[in-house]
């Protein structure tokens, strides 16, 4: 079996888990057989810095480029936005890209790799954080904000941190198979088969973080807790002593959405979570989390995911995974 080539176009101010979570996952691949050749180019080669204090990367120049890579990652960092106005390192990567079979972004490497052209016309992924700059910037590029990774053609990108680790299972599993993915996860000790359409962070916490001074983060925390209550708008409204009008038109201010929208998101995504970890009856996951019935709960999420429950745990249950 021929070795497959894989090169980190890295700089200064990466963020070391999007080179050593994918590093990893890939020599604990070559361990289980497969044949994972891994450098680190930089512009100039020798030692990187982090944006991690006192952790750099030794690493070799990319000149002259390489005859073939198989696979080269373009990892991110806090300093990504930035570094990607670089005229020398987009150079880089164009030069670099041209040389790759696939490409695999991780986390705000989307910067760098949209900056090259790379990332042109194909939907991508990036940190939920930094999803706005990347919409102002990038007009020609499909963002998907809340997806942990996207595959599209061979250009491959993935949210924050530890979705990189997604990513590289996901990359895997296409090189050589479930077996040798699960068995890296495994040592990892991380979730096998996370699905890329999996949801960045929930709609709990995104609420509580655009309300994080306010009184929506608790309800919202409360809504969550007790799914089975009375809902309406005009109850939750009770709850943080405001009027109906003054409650909605606040509500949509602070989070993007009505709060009978919001409730219907963290049921879906209590929902989903008993779906994906258990063997709990549909129905009775349905009357757990307020849908009422089965069928208003599958209605909720053929709007929401364009599939129905059954479909979501016979894709994505980690059950029997």
């Amino acid at each position: 079996m021929d070795a497959h080539r894989v090169s980190f176009l890295i700089y200064p101010g990466i963020s070391p888990f999007d080179v050593a979570g994918p590093g990893k996952a890939l020599a604990l691949a070559a361990e289980g057989g497969a044949r994972y050749e891994v450098t680190l180019r930089s512009i100039t080669g020798g030692l990187i810095e982090s944006d991690c204090p006192g952790v750099s990367f030794n690493s070799v120049s990319s000149l002259p480029s390489p005859p073939t890579i198989d696979t080269l990652f373009i990892p991110g960092g806090l300093n990504a936005a930035t570094a990607s106005k670089d005229p020398e390192l987009v150079a880089t990567a164009k030069r670099l890209a041209a040389c790759a079979k696939r490409i695999a972004c991780v986390c705000t490497g989307a910067f760098l790799a949209a900056e090259a052209g790379l990332l042109t016309g194909r939907r991508a992924a990036t940190h939920w954080r930094f999803c706005s700059e990347f919409v102002d910037r990038f007009h020609d590029v499909k963002l998907e904000p809340d997806k942990i990774w996207v595959q599209d053609g061979e250009v491959w990108s993935s949210a924050g941190v530890s979705a990189g680790v997604d990513l590289t299972l996901a990359l895997i599993e296409k090189d050589h198979g479930g077996p040798l993915a699960l068995r890296v996860a495994r040592d990892l000790v991380v979730f096998f088969k996370r699905p890329g359409d999996q949801s960045q962070f929930s709609t709990v916490l995104s609420g509580q973080i655009a309300d994080a001074d306010g009184t929506l983060g608790p309800l919202l925390a409360w809504i969550a807790a007790n799914l089975g209550a009375d809902l309406r708008a005009e109850r939750l409204a009770e709850r943080v002593n405001m009027s109906s009008r003054n409650f909605a038109r606040s509500f949509i201010a602070r989070t993007g959405m009505t709060p009978a929208k919001a409730v219907e998101l963290i049921r879906i995504q209590a929902a989903r979570a008993a779906i994906e970890h258990s063997d709990t009856r549909l129905g009775v996951i349905a009357a757990r989390c307020g849908f009422g019935d089965e069928q208003r709960m599958r209605r909720a999420f053929i709007r929401r995911f364009n599939a129905s429950p059954a479909d979501i745990r016979a894709r994505f249950s980690v059950v029997h995974a």
